[in-house]
């Protein structure tokens, strides 16, 4: 009599594990990734040059948008596998968005320089991240947006060139 109710229990228990997963995890209220992609596009951040960046030039065109910062080794060290992608995909615009100060950022750039933008910006970034799919508030953070706005991957942590080449599939239209 024991075996046989443990038998039925056990899927029973399964059964109701997975339905109350479901719906802690399938319910939660997720912030809408497509006002997210509405408040990066919003952006108006200044570079180590002081030139304003409007993110809304890129409406309309495939977005790579790195979260980096000079301090983040893991950061520096995918900045070259992004500077060669974004050179030899020109049809999608590289973005890295610095999460550290002016300075450090221009003294980043003369010994390692990129052909795509570096606006710089404070902790405050982190909400936007957080709301586009980083909620481990952890750098690097690579957002990819195709050309109608929607957010199609997010990578927590340094790219591999075949996840890059992955995700820059998705993005992109194909050709």
């Amino acid at each position: 009599m024991q075996r046989r109710w443990l038998t039925a229990a056990i899927p029973l228990l399964a059964a109701l594990a997975g339905v109350g997963a479901w719906l802690l995890v399938g319910h939660l209220v997720t912030p809408d990734r497509g006002a997210a992609v509405e408040k990066l596009l919003a952006l108006r951040l200044p570079d180590s040059d002081d030139k304003t960046l409007a993110f809304s030039q890129w409406r309309g065109k495939p977005l790579v948008v790195n979260f980096w910062a000079t301090w983040c080794p893991p950061c520096r060290e995918e900045m070259p596998l992004l500077d060669r992608a974004a050179r030899a995909q020109p049809g999608v615009q590289f973005v890295g968005i610095s999460v550290d100060d002016k300075e450090h950022v221009a003294a980043f750039r003369k010994t390692n320089p990129t052909s795509y933008p570096l606006p710089i910006t404070g902790m405050d970034i982190s909400a936007l991240a957080a709301d586009l799919g980083n909620k481990a508030m952890a750098l690097p953070f690579t957002a990819f947006v195709s050309a109608d706005g929607k957010l199609i991957a997010v990578k927590l942590g340094a790219l591999k060139e075949a996840e890059l080449k992955a995700f820059l599939g998705q993005v992109q239209p194909a050709q």
